[in-house]
């Protein structure tokens, strides 16, 4: 019974929408993170660094429960390899907001009113690139079950490249966002501009990772 169990158990598709919502559950805090920062509330920081790190960990459950089942499984429509490093590449969105979260507790750095504009910019484009990404994970399963092919694959395909050019655009906002504080070096402490920095580089992160994931997506489906 035990090989037949491994034979018809149940799609590790489904479990891997469960991390995809767990991941997007660390994206969405990052904006009520980033207001209370620039609300100064900083109780606030650390009770949303709490609840990102929670997160983030159910998240690791969710992704170390699927890899040892997927090493036990026969039948898979894509390699085990393959799904394995997808599922690492999401978790690591994961990480890197958290990150993001952790960098807010260590210094109550106070983001002049001149640059809250860019960084709520900043902020927004790297939550929206990961909501992308996450609507494109959440429809794996379903097109797992039509082998990877099809015109959902390649409708598929095209929103991968789509965010590509999404980072782009994340890229952009972010030197925005550094020459405008640098542009203020003399009005801001050296610590000010490192932590603003620190925000940057975390931020920046998630974004990337979020293309690293879409990337591997495309792969996948091309490769089969």
């Amino acid at each position: 019974m035990g090989v037949l169990k491994d034979f018809f158990a149940p799609s590790p598709f489904i479990q891997l929408d469960k991390h995809t919502k767990k991941v997007h559950e660390c994206v969405k805090l990052l904006q009520p993170l980033t207001d209370a920062l620039l609300a100064g509330d900083y109780g606030k920081i650390e009770e949303l660094q709490n609840l990102v790190s929670k997160t983030e960990h159910e998240a690791d459950k969710i992704k170390t429960e699927l890899r040892d089942k997927i090493s036990k499984m026969y039948f898979l429509s894509v390699g085990k390899l393959e799904f394995s490093k997808f599922l690492s590449y999401q978790d690591d969105i994961a990480d890197a907001a958290e990150d993001y979260a952790v960098v807010l507790t260590l210094r109550k750095t106070k983001v002049p009113q001149e640059l809250k504009a860019d960084f709520q910019e900043l902020v927004r484009q790297v939550i929206n690139i990961c909501e992308h990404m996450m609507d494109l994970a959440e429809k794996i399963s379903s097109l797992a079950e039509a082998a990877f092919s099809g015109e959902e694959a390649e409708e598929l395909i095209k929103e991968t490249e789509s965010i590509g050019e999404q980072e782009w655009h994340v890229d952009r906002q972010e030197r925005k966002f550094a020459k405008h504080f640098y542009g203020m070096e003399e009005q801001l402490k050296p610590i000010d501009i490192l932590f603003m920095e620190k925000y940057c580089k975390t931020l920046s992160r998630v974004a990337n990772n979020a293309e690293k994931s879409a990337k591997y997506l495309r792969i996948i489906i091309r490769h089969k």
